[in-house]
C-alpha cells in the first residue's frame, strides 16, 4: 500500500512537473516571438540614426549585455518567462477545483441568502487546499529544476506527447470552470438564457 503510495505521488509529481515544463517552453518561444517584434522596430535606430562610434559602442553593449538580458527574460529560476510559467501553471491547476468551490459558494449564498465573508472563505479552502500538493510536488525547494534538467534530454516525440497532454490539461481546466459555474447558477435556481435561444 505504501509503495502504491509512493508511485502515484511520483507520477502526480512527474505529470505536473512535465505540464509545466511545457507551459515554460511555451512561455520562451511568446518571449522569442516578441523579442523579435521589438528588435524589427527598434534595430533601425542605431542603424540609421546613430553615428559610426555610437554603433560601435550600441553592438558592444549589446553583445557584453546578451548573456544577462537572456538571464532576465528566458532563466529557469528568476526569468521573466519561468515567472510567467509559475503563474498560468498555478492558474490552470487551480481552476480544476473550481466546481468545488464555486458550487460551496452557491450552497453559501443559499443558505445565508447573501454572499458574505463565511461564503467567501469556505469556497476558496478548497483552492487553498488543494494546490498545496502541487506547491510540494513543483516548486517546493525548486524540484521543478531537477525536472527540467530530466526532460531537456528527453527527445522530440516525448515532446510532442507532453505538449499535447498540455493542451489538454488546459482546455480541461477551462472546461472545469464552465462546469463549475453552470453548478454555481443550477445551484441558485438562476437560470441562463443565451442569445442564440
Amino acid at each position: 500500500m505504501k509503495t502504491l503510495k509512493i508511485m502515484y505521488r511520483q507520477k502526480f509529481e512527474y505529470f505536473l512537473n512535465a505540464v509545466h515544463y511545457c507551459i515554460w517552453l511555451f512561455e520562451r518561444k511568446f518571449g522569442f516571438f516578441i523579442g523579435k517584434i521589438v528588435d524589427f522596430f527598434i534595430s533601425p535606430i542605431p542603424k540609421f540614426l546613430f553615428t559610426k562610434n555610437m554603433k560601435k559602442r550600441y553592438y558592444d553593449n549589446m553583445r557584453k549585455s546578451q548573456p544577462q538580458l537572456d538571464e532576465l527574460f528566458y532563466g529557469k529560476k528568476s526569468g521573466f518567462s519561468i515567472g510567467l510559467a509559475h503563474h498560468n501553471f498555478g492558474a490552470f491547476y487551480s481552476i480544476y477545483f473550481c466546481i468545488l468551490s464555486e458550487s460551496i459558494a452557491a450552497i453559501g449564498i443559499k443558505i445565508f441568502d447573501d454572499l458574505n465573508l463565511i461564503v467567501i472563505i469556505s469556497c476558496l479552502m478548497p483552492l487553498v487546499l488543494c494546490y498545496i500538493p502541487a506547491y510540494k510536488a513543483v516548486f517546493s525547494k525548486d524540484k521543478y529544476l531537477q525536472y527540467f534538467k530530466q526532460f531537456e534530454k528527453e527527445d522530440e516525440h516525448w515532446h510532442k506527447k507532453w505538449k499535447r497532454r498540455t493542451i489538454a490539461f488546459i482546455l480541461g481546466a477551462i472546461a472545469s470552470f464552465f462546469l463549475g459555474l453552470g453548478l454555481f447558477f443550477a445551484i441558485l435556481g438562476v437560470k441562463i438564457k443565451f442569445p442564440w435561444m
